[in-house]
Formats: C-alpha cells, structure tokens, sequence
C-alpha cells in the first residue's frame, strides 16, 4: 500500500498538473457516424462508376459519330486540305496542355 503523503507547506512554487479525465466517448454514436460515412462512401463510389460508365459510352459514340463524318468523302477531303494548310502544328496548338487526358479507371 502507497501512503499519501500531505500537502507541503513550502514555498518553493512547484505545481502539480493534473490532465483531465478523457470526456466520455457515446460508442453508439460513434459507430452510428462510421456507418453513415460507409453509406455515403459506398453511395459515391457507385456514382462515381456510374459517371465513368456515361464517359465511356459517350467517347464510344463520339468516335463512332467522328468515324461516320469522316466516311463522306467531302468531309475527308476537307480535312485533308485543312492539315495540308495548317500542318499538324495547328492540332498540337488547339489541343490545352493544362487539361491532361482523363484517365478512366478499369472496369472491375
């Protein structure tokens, strides 16, 4: 057994710091919150795939649209003369080298 000693009475100004109990933590409602943010993680990840789905379908029908417009032969020939003038230099130009391709991630 520890004896407590009392109070000194000295003056030698030392003070003894006390830390707080921890305040009382509800496990109910902590687990509640865990579980709403699990919720709406899962609820963003199928947006978020949903979203990827709705770009790849509209890349597919961008380029099939951009395959049939170049099928007519006055359209091919346009753009044939339109790099004929202008190069490939004027394409690398038009393309915004602040705004990277996107990057899609696999379908799972």
């Amino acid at each position: 057994m520890q004896r407590l000693s009392s109070p000194s009475t000295s003056d030698d100004n030392t003070t003894v710091s006390v830390s707080p109990c921890p305040p009382a933590v509800d496990k109910n409602a902590q687990n509640r919150v865990i579980l709403e943010l699990a919720w709406k993680t899962v609820a963003l990840m199928h947006k978020n795939r949903l979203i990827q789905q709705k770009i790849i379908a509209l890349k597919k029908e961008t380029s099939e649209f951009v395959a049939s417009i170049m099928n007519n032969p006055e359209n091919r020939k346009r753009y044939v003369e339109h790099i004929r003038m202008y190069g490939p230099a004027a394409q690398a130009q038009t393309q915004k080298p602040d705004h990277p391709p996107l990057q899609l991630e696999p379908k799972v």
